[in-house]
């Protein structure tokens, strides 16, 4: 397919295109909460009839309903592409230059909760089928669409609905959800993700005044204790049996890091901590090794001036990111009992294994070489990413390769104030969709 023809047609239809993202953006559906999900799905739902797809919608009894869109033109091949439609919520809202709910174009961007993640990959993707038939009249490969509704919550029900609906979810290989290009102006393509493991750590007690601390239990130092016995100072877990699984990595993976820059997978301004470390060990870090974090603690008073009281309760929560082998049931035992034996409650939330797809896969030479066409640069292959997602559904239990590529950059701000995409990188985007869709079923063979 003629490049430029591809562009010609995109840039016509441009101002259609980034309307899919502004009327997605426009519907909130917060998975947190579960406002707006329904309406959303329903959005969604209509988006994708309008290209040609025969949809259907499944409850799965968490987060919002799950969206099947699919597209059978007897080809010998099935690309499915995965998305979700649900968001994080917008907190802060006074952080935010504009309403999160209300798309803003500035300065060459849409700005919106969603923009990126996930909103404008789905709208991305919707436009490649549009432009496609535009200029083919009917796709090369059959589409299946699967947009969820609780990735954000750790997406609850969806491992049963891919059980109990194998037999309708077979497709040859799965575009991810997501994806960047780098700050050095290359896509970056994520052949796999981390697991994750999700909890919540309780520490209780009894609120008394605060001069009695030097004979009365505090729970905020019992929950500060038990967080040393998980995390060292050298950033490594330190519970018991979290390592015995995890498999040293391959000099093939750790080669794909040769080209890789720590700018490539990181947003700009960030801080990597004290220590003068080298890049090739970050990345090492980041993409292929599991990490703790804490995400949210608190315990007692915290507003403006003085309280002198001893809390009642302390809380934190953690996650993990897992790497492949690594079970995240087995882990949260482990941690369970070094909680038991602490004297704090522990919860899990949610959890599921890493997934990753081998660099010699068909689908990732296809994904790298339409890029590479699409955006004019040599793309930037990652093993991993460093973000979680039960990408495992897919290549481990359904048994397709699975790669990630979409329409962020490095300045996006996924999850933060002021969520936004380069219009210039969602056309290229869509271009890069369309591509793959086209050959895809000729590096099947």
């Amino acid at each position: 397919m003629e490049r430029g023809l591809l562009f010609n047609q995109i840039r016509q239809n441009g101002d259609r295109y980034l309307k899919l993202v502004e009327t997605l953006i426009s519907q909130p559906s917060v998975s947190a909460t579960g406002e707006g999900l329904r309406d959303c799905a329903r959005l969604v739902e209509g988006l994708l009839e309008d290209v040609g797809l025969r949809v259907t919608s499944y409850e799965v009894g968490g987060g919002g309903p799950i969206i099947l869109g699919e597209l059978n033109v007897e080809a010998h091949a099935t690309l499915m592409f995965y998305n979700h439609y649900d968001v994080q919520p917008a907190d802060p809202l006074d952080r935010w230059s504009s309403n999160p709910f209300q798309p803003t174009i500035k300065d060459g961007k849409i700005f919106g909760r969603g923009a990126a993640d996930n909103k404008g990959n789905i709208a991305a993707r919707i436009a490649a089928i549009d432009t496609l038939l535009s200029l083919l009249g009917e796709l090369p490969v059959n589409i299946k669409f699967l947009v969820e509704g609780g990735e954000e919550i750790g997406s609850p029900g969806l491992e049963r609905f891919v059980n109990e609906h194998s037999d309708i979810l077979f497709a040859d290989g799965c575009i991810w959800e997501y994806g960047h290009v780098s700050r050095r102006g290359p896509p970056v393509i994520n052949l796999g993700v981390k697991g994750m493991l999700y909890v919540e750590v309780e520490a209780t007690g009894v609120e008394y005044h605060s001069s009695l601390g030097g004979i009365v239990e505090n729970p905020g130092w019992r929950l500060v204790e038990f967080l040393k016995m998980v995390h060292g100072v050298d950033g490594r877990v330190l519970v018991d049996g979290f390592y015995e699984d995890v498999e040293e990595v391959s000099d093939e993976l750790l080669e794909m890091l040769d080209v890789v820059r720590l700018s490539d997978v990181t947003p700009e301004g960030i801080s990597t901590g004290p220590g003068n470390v080298d890049e090739k060990k970050l990345l090492k870090r980041l993409l292929l090794e599991p990490a703790c974090n804490i995400c949210g603690l608190s315990a007692g008073y915290t507003g403006e001036g003085a309280k002198t009281s001893i809390p009642s309760r302390a809380v934190a929560k953690l996650d993990f990111r897992l790497v492949p082998k690594q079970d995240p049931d087995k882990i949260f035992q482990r941690i369970e009992s070094l909680a038991a034996g602490a004297g704090v409650r522990i919860r899990k939330i949610h959890g599921y294994p890493a997934a990753r797809t081998q660099p010699d896969s068909y689908l990732v030479h296809l994904v790298a070489d339409t890029a590479r066409e699409a955006y004019g640069s040599e793309p930037v292959v990652l093993p991993s990413g460093a973000a979680s997602g039960p990408m495992y559904l897919f290549t481990d239990v359904l048994g397709m390769p699975c790669v990630s590529t979409g329409v962020g950059y490095a300045g996006s701000n996924v999850h933060g104030p002021n969520e936004n995409i380069r219009i210039e990188d969602f056309y290229k985007g869509i271009a890069h969709i369309a591509l793959i869709m086209r050959y895809f079923h000729s590096y099947l063979r």
